[in-house]
């Protein structure tokens, strides 16, 4: 039997509990969510895609564009610090996964789409309370560049990372 290839593609309902559970898995990197918490974030999303290997889901890459009514205190303050942008809410690799290229493919595909729309910046949020180093070093590996920490509430400190883009979007 030939292995189907790996591919990046848009999540389905039917990927709805692999992410879920890969979500979940990566706590405290990333918030825990619910079921309708997380179809929540892919109806506001712009680009909602998973690393598949074929016979299962190993990354998720959730990014949405300016002016979504979201909830989240990072995207918010994002929203009101920038306008053209597009805002990575999680990128999570299952442990199966890691070390395979998976995150580097789905930021190019992201910054592929980035400068194809005209999107002048991306921007994240990093865990410093609790540490998230691996992070850290995944986001500067590519070029992303820290601006800035946020206190949330003792023991929750984000530190905001962006990364320019060129655009392929002629302006006149």
């Amino acid at each position: 039997m030939k292995e189907r290839p790996v591919m990046i593609r848009p999540i389905t309902p039917h990927d709805i509990e692999a992410v879920l559970a890969i979500n979940n898995d990566a706590v405290p990197a990333v918030n825990s969510l619910t079921t309708n918490g997380l179809t929540d974030i892919i109806n506001f999303s712009e680009k909602a895609w998973v690393v598949d290997e074929g016979d299962k889901i190993v990354g998720v890459l959730i990014v949405l564009g300016p002016g979504e009514s979201y909830g989240s205190a990072n995207y918010t303050w994002l929203a009101n610090q920038f306008r053209n942008f597009c805002y990575v809410d999680r990128i999570i690799i299952a442990d199966s996964g890691k070390r395979k290229g998976y995150g580097k493919a789905l930021y190019l595909a992201l910054e592929e789409h980035a400068a194809s729309t005209g999107t002048e910046v991306l921007l994240c949020e990093v865990n410093v309370e609790p540490e998230n180093p691996q992070s850290m070093a995944f986001h500067a590996s590519l070029g992303w560049v820290p601006f800035q920490d946020r206190e949330h509430s003792p023991n929750k400190v984000v530190r905001y990372f962006k990364k320019l883009i060129k655009s392929d979007v002629e302006t006149t």
